[in-house]
C-alpha cells in the first residue's frame, strides 16, 4: 500500500510531525513502512494565474518578446520578457513572480525567480512552461495555457493545481488487514499511534439525495444470484454525465500512488478506492440491459476484460450479468464492452462486498489480479459500501458534469443485506499483564482501543472491560488475545523489556525422529536444504515412477516449474547439487527432510489432474528423508596440520565417492536408529524410478524378525521385508543431461516406515571381561549376498559374538570371491577361553559350507 504524506494530512493533524516520524510510528505499529520516496517538485510561491494585456517586440532581440501581465484584479500590469512563442493576448498563465522557486526545465534544478534585466529591458517575473512546474505531461517547450473558465487572476496556482511536493509512504501490507488498504484507515492507524483525532467527516452525497434502497427502477434491477459470492450489492444511476480530465488534485494524487489518469469518472472510483478502501466500478448505463446479476459465470462463457484480453470462464467464477452477456468478473475486472468512453452520458454506479474466499478463487483461475481484487481478498467493510458510493457520486456531482447542465442522482438500486451486528469481547486486566509481562491501567487500555475505533460495552464483571468489534475489524479482531495485541501495538513493543520465558515447551514427539535424524546426517558430513515442493510437470528427472501416473497437478501454476506438486525429493536434491557444482562446490553431499504427494487414487482425477471432489485434496502424503552425494571425500573432512601433511591428507583423501559410499551412509542411519543391521535387506527391483541407474540401484526392506522396535511380530525367514525406500547411482543418462560430469548418487528413505521399525536404546553395564578377535576367511560364489554370510555366522556363533565386520573383498576368479570377516567374542560374566572360541569358530565354518557351500583355506 502507497500512502501519500499529503493525502494523509487531510485527516490527521501532522502539523509539526516529519513523514519519518510517521512511517517510524507505523513500523513500530506493526506496519513496515520500506521506503520513503519524494515526488513533485520544491515549489515555492508566489507563483499565481495571469493575464496577458500586451504582448511587443523585444527593440534588441528578434525571438524574444515583452508582455504587459496583470496578476491581480485592479492592480497596473507588470512587465515580464518571455521568449515562448505560443502565447496570445487575453491568455492566462502561469506566472512566477519574483522571490519564487520554481524548476530548470534543461537541468531540472531549483531555479530562483530574481527581478533582472534582459538585454536592456526589466523583467518583473518569469511566465512558466509544464516543466518549470513539475508538470510532465504537457508541451516542454510552450507556456502552460490555463482555461480562463476554471482560472481567475491571482488565484494561487501551486494550491489550484496541487503542485505541492508529497512524500510517499510505501507500506507493508498485512494478510488480513483489509481496513488498512486505504488512506482513512491508515490515517486511524496514525492517528491513534500519535495520540491525536481523526478527522474524517468527509464530504458525501446529502442524505436527502442519496436515495433509498430499491432492487429495481424503470431502467435497471439488481439481484443476488449467487449468496455465498456476494451478501450486499448496489448500484446508482448517474446521468446528465460528462466524460473530460479529472480535476488536478485527483490526478496529482493518483499519479503519486502509481495510477495513470484516465478520465474523470474512471478517476474518481479510484479515489475512492484509495481513500475509502471500497472499489468501485462505473459502467455505461446504455451498455447494460435490463439488469446487473451477481452470478456465477456458465460452462463456456467468454468476456473481453478492459485490458483487452479475451478470458474463458467457468461455473467457479463469480461474475456481473445483464440480461445477455457477463459485463465483468465480480471483484476483480469489468468488461471492455460496458467501460466508460468518451460518449458515455449515463452510468450505473456499482458498489458491493464480494466473498474473499470467492473473489481470490477467480483471480487465480484467471491468472489475473488488479488493484480491487487486492482489496476484496482481505474482506471490505460491508457497513462502508453505501458511504463508498455516497462519496464517489459527490465527486462525480462535483467534477463529472458540464457547465451547462449538472450531474442527475437518480436511483440507488440494491439487494441482499449490508447490516453489522457487533461482536462483543470481554477483556480481563490479568490477561494483558499475564500476556506482555507489563502493567497497563483499565483507563490507557480503554484510550488505545477507543482510538482504534473499538467501542465499549457493558463487561459481565466489575472488574472486566468490553468492547464492540467495529464492523472494519470483523475478520482480524475475533479473541480476547486480539484485543490485547492491539493494546500492545499502541503501547509500543519496544516499551517491553526483555526477559526470560517463564517455561519452556518441548518439542512435539513426532520431531524426535526428524531431529535425530537430523543429528545422524549432519555428523556424516551432509548439509541440510530446503527446497519447494512444486516441480515442472515434464522435467528431465522424473519425479514418480515410470509413468508417474499419480502425479497431483496444480490447477493455477504460478509458472512452468511449479505445475506439479513433488513425487520425491531427489530431483530437488539434484538442482541445488548443480547449483553448487556450477559455483565451484564440486564436492556435495545434501540430504532433505519433506513430503511427496501422490494421488491416492489416479483414475478419479479429473482433467487438470486433481481430485474430482473438492472436499477432499484426494492425495497421499508421505514423510521422506533422501540424500544425494557427488565429488569426492576431501571436503566432507577438515584437514588440519602443516602443508606437507595437508598434501600427504589430500593425496590420501581424494578418492571418488562410489555407490557403496551412499548405501554406507545409509547403513550408519539405520544403525544409529537402532536398526538391526539382520534386518536390513537390499534387493533387485524393477519398479524403481527410471532416473536410476539399471544395475547399480537397490530397493531397501527391513523385516521384522529380529527387530527391537514397537509391535514386533515374527515373521518367517522366507517372508520379504517392508520395502522402506532405495539407494542408487543416478542414471549417467539423466547426470548427462543435468550437467553432471562425475556420477551422482542417492538414497530416499520413508520416515514414517523408519519410525515404526526404529529400536529404543537400552544401555547395560561395560563388561569387566576382555574379548577375543578372530578373522575368518571364506571362499564363496560370487552370487552368494554378504547379508546372507552375516546371518549365517550370527546364527551359529550364537549370543557371544559381539560383534562381526567385513574386512575385505578378494576375487578369486569370475564365479569366486574370498571374503574376510573379523569376530569380536565376548562373554559379560565370565573370561571366555581359546578352546571355547574355537568350538564356536568351527560350529561357523559348518554352517557357512552347508548353507552357502562355503569352502576355507588352511
Amino acid at each position: 500500500m502507497k500512502l501519500s504524506y499529503n493525502w494523509l494530512s487531510d485527516y490527521v493533524d501532522l502539523t509539526g510531525i516529519s513523514v519519518e516520524e510517521v512511517a517510524e510510528k507505523l513500523t513500530m505499529g506493526a506496519f513496515e513502512v520500506e521506503e520513503i520516496t519524494r515526488v513533485g517538485p520544491e515549489l515555492t510561491g508566489p507563483v499565481v494565474v495571469g493575464e496577458i494585456k500586451e504582448i511587443n517586440q523585444h527593440p534588441n532581440a528578434d525571438k524574444i518578446r515583452m508582455t504587459k501581465i496583470v496578476v491581480k484584479e485592479g492592480a497596473p500590469p507588470q512587465d515580464i520578457v518571455c521568449g515562448a512563442q505560443n502565447i496570445e493576448v487575453g491568455q492566462r498563465i502561469p506566472v512566477a513572480l519574483p522571490g519564487a522557486r520554481v524548476v530548470n526545465r534543461k537541468t531540472f534544478e531549483p531555479l530562483e525567480i530574481k527581478s533582472s534585466e534582459i538585454r536592456g529591458v526589466k523583467s518583473e517575473g518569469m511566465l512558466c512552461s509544464p516543466p518549470e512546474l513539475g508538470i510532465t505531461d504537457g508541451d516542454s517547450e510552450g507556456i502552460l495555457i490555463l482555461d480562463p473558465e476554471k482560472f481567475s487572476v491571482g488565484d494561487d496556482l501551486i494550491e489550484k493545481l496541487d503542485l505541492r511536493s508529497d512524500w510517499i509512504l510505501h507500506v507493508e501490507p498485512r494478510s488480513n488487514r483489509g481496513d488498512a488498504l486505504c488512506v482513512i484507515g491508515l490515517a486511524r492507524e496514525v492517528a491513534a499511534l500519535l495520540g491525536k483525532p481523526l478527522k474524517d467527516d468527509i464530504d458525501l452525497l446529502p442524505a436527502d439525495e442519496a436515495g433509498k434502497d430499491s432492487d429495481k427502477s424503470d431502467e435497471l434491477a439488481v439481484t443476488i444470484e449467487d449468496e455465498t459470492g456476494c451478501n450486499y450489492f448496489s448500484t446508482r444511476i448517474l446521468k446528465n454525465i460528462k466524460i473530460s480530465e479529472s480535476p488536478a488534485f485527483i490526478k496529482r494524487r493518483l499519479e503519486a500512488l502509481g495510477l495513470r489518469s484516465v478520465n474523470n469518472i474512471v478517476d474518481i472510483t479510484n479515489y475512492v478506492m484509495l481513500e475509502t478502501g471500497q472499489p468501485l466500478h462505473a459502467y455505461d448505463l446504455d451498455k447494460v440491459k435490463g439488469k446487473l446479476a451477481v452470478r456465477r459465470a456458465r460452462a463456456g462463457e467468454k468476456l473481453e476484460t478492459i485490458d483487452a484480453k479475451v478470458r474463458e470462464m467457468n461455473e467457479e467464477i463469480l461474475v456481473i450479468a445483464d440480461d445477455d452477456t457477463v459485463l465483468g468478473v465480480a471483484g476483480v475486472m469489468g468488461g471492455k464492452d460496458s467501460e466508460i468512453s468518451d460518449s458515455t452520458t449515463r452510468i450505473a454506479l456499482e458498489a458491493a462486498s464480494f466473498n474473499p474466499k470467492v473473489v481470490r478463487r477467480s483471480s487465480r483461475l484467471l491468472g489475473l489480479s488488479s488493484d480491487s481484487s487486492h482489496r476484496f481478498e482481505r474482506g471490505v467493510d460491508v457497513t462502508n459500501v453505501k458511504k463508498a458510493s455516497d462519496r464517489a457520486t459527490f465527486l462525480i456531482e462535483k467534477f463529472g458534469g458540464s457547465e451547462k447542465e449538472s450531474v442527475s442522482c437518480e436511483e440507488f438500486l440494491a439487494a441482499g443485506d449490508a447490516s453489522y451486528e457487533p461482536r462483543i469481547i470481554e477483556l480481563r486486566p490479568g490477561q494483558t499483564k499475564r500476556l506482555l509481562g507489563v502493567e497497563i491501567s483499565q483507563t490507557d487500555c480503554k484510550r488505545y482501543l477507543e482510538s482504534l475505533g473499538f467501542e465499549e460495552a457493558d463487561a459481565s464483571g466489575a472488574e472486566n472491560l468490553a468492547f464492540k468489534i467495529p464492523s472494519f475489524r470483523a475478520t482480524d479482531v475475533l479473541r480476547e488475545v486480539d484485543l490485547i495485541e492491539e493494546i500492545c501495538r499502541l503501547y509500543g513493543y519496544d516499551r517491553i523489556e526483555d526477559a526470560m520465558p517463564s517455561r519452556t515447551v518441548a518439542p512435539p514427539t513426532y520431531c524426535r525422529l526428524e531431529t535425530q535424524v537430523r543429528k545422524i546426517l549432519s555428523g556424516e558430513g551432509l548439509s541440510e536444504a530446503w527446497i519447494s515442493s512444486l516441480r515442472p510437470e515434464n522435467e528431465t528427472v522424473r519425479s514418480g515412477g515410470r509413468e508417474s501416473e499419480d502425479q497431483v497437478h496444480v490447477l493455477n501454476p504460478l509458472s512452468k516449474d511449479h505445475q506439479v506438486l513433488r513425487q520425491s525429493l531427489v530431483p530437488g536434491l539434484l538442482d541445488a547439487l548443480k547449483y553448487n557444482s556450477d559455483h565451484g562446490n564440486k564436492d556435495c553431499w545434501l540430504f532433505e527432510i519433506g513430503r511427496s504427494y501422490h494421488l491416492s487414487d489416479p483414475a478419479s482425477k479429473n482433467g487438470n489432474g486433481a481430485s474430482s471432489d473438492r472436499s477432499e485434496t484426494g492425495a497421499e502424503e508421505k514423510r521422506l528423508v533422501a540424500a544425494v552425494i557427488c565429488g569426492s571425500l576431501l571436503n566432507q573432512f577438515n584437514i588440519g596440520g602443516t602443508r606437507e601433511e595437508k598434501t600427504f591428507n589430500h593425496a590420501q583423501m581424494t578418492e571418488s565417492i562410489d555407490f557403496y559410499r551412499i548405501k554406507g551412509l545409509l547403513e550408519n542411519l539405520l544403525e544409529n536408529l537402532n536398526i538391526d543391521e539382520s534386518m536390513v535387506e537390499f534387493n533387485k527391483d524393477e519398479s524403481l524410478p527410471s532416473f536410476l541407474h539399471p544395475h547399480r540401484s537397490c530397493s531397501v526392506a527391513l523385516s521384522q524378525g529380529n527387530t527391537k522396535g514397537k509391535g514386533d511380530k515374527k515373521k518367517s525367514k522366507n517372508q520379504p521385508g517392508e520395502t522402506i525406500g532405495w539407494l542408487a547411482e543416478i542414471h549417467p543418462r539423466d547426470a548427462h543431461k543435468l550437467g553432471f560430469k562425475e556420477a551422482v548418487y542417492a538414497f530416499e528413505v520413508n520416515l514414517d516406515l523408519l519410525r515404526k521399525y526404529r529400536g529404543e536404546r537400552d544401555f547395560s553395564e561395560p563388561a569387566q571381561t576382555p574379548s577375543i578377535a578372530r578373522d575368518l576367511t571364506a571362499d564363496l560364489e560370487i552370487t552368494v549376498q554378504q547379508s546372507d554370510v552375516m546371518k549365517a555366522i550370527k546364527n551359529a556363533a550364537g549370543k557371544k559374538l559381539e560383534r562381526v565386520d567385513l574386512v575385505s573383498v578378494f576375487d578369486l576368479s569370475e564365479t569366486k570371491r574370498s571374503l574376510s570377516y573379523r569376530l569380536i567374542f565376548q562373554d559379560k560374566e565370565e573370561t571366555l577361553t581359546n578352546e571355547e572360541v574355537e568350538k564356536r569358530l568351527n560350529k561357523i565354518r559348518n554352517s557357512l559350507t552347508h548353507q552357502l557351500s562355503a569352502t576355507f583355506r588352511a
